[in-house]
């Protein structure tokens, strides 16, 4: 995983070819909202992932009841809606980890300094990962004109 990210974004293969315009909606909305659910029902709060490669990221507390809800229901969903009715969706499978190493390898890519979110004792989050499976791209303007949305699906 620290090769990874350690590699620059753009030396990732496999992203989609609207990748650069989805990086600028995400600089532009850095707040997403993470969709979970819980049983039937959905829920969905903000917050502030890091993207490396294929793969988002997401700090949180280790009593959130996110982590429970993931554990049970894998499959969660980013959005990203910029001030100009950019829709940026972000589709994937994810997992939980409390391992310190990796949330030091990770904690340089997010639009935060982690100690001032958290405090300087990384042990206390926990790192959701999500493997980045569909990534769809869509304006408002688009949804009025019936346009479809410019969609990425993972190979593997």
């Amino acid at each position: 995983m620290t090769q990874e990210l350690d590699r620059p974004v753009e030396a990732v293969s496999g992203l989609p070819d609207f990748w650069p315009e989805a990086q600028e909606i995400i600089k532009s909305a850095p707040i997403g909202l993470l969709a979970t659910t819980e049983g039937l029902q959905p829920h969905v709060r903000p917050v502030a992932p890091a993207y490396v490669g294929l793969h988002a990221y997401v700090l949180t507390s280790v009593q959130t009841p996110k982590l429970e809800q993931i554990r049970t229901n894998e499959r969660v969903e980013l959005l990203h809606w910029s001030v100009d009715f950019h829709h940026l969706n972000l589709t994937g499978v994810a997992d939980v980890t409390e391992d310190e190493a990796e949330i030091a390898a990770v904690a340089a890519h997010f639009p935060y300094a982690v100690d001032d979110f958290f405090g300087p004792d990384l042990r206390a989050p926990a790192l959701i990962k999500i493997a980045l499976r569909r990534i769809s791209i869509t304006t408002f303007n688009d949804i009025i004109a019936s346009k479809r949305p410019r969609i990425w699906r993972a190979t593997d």
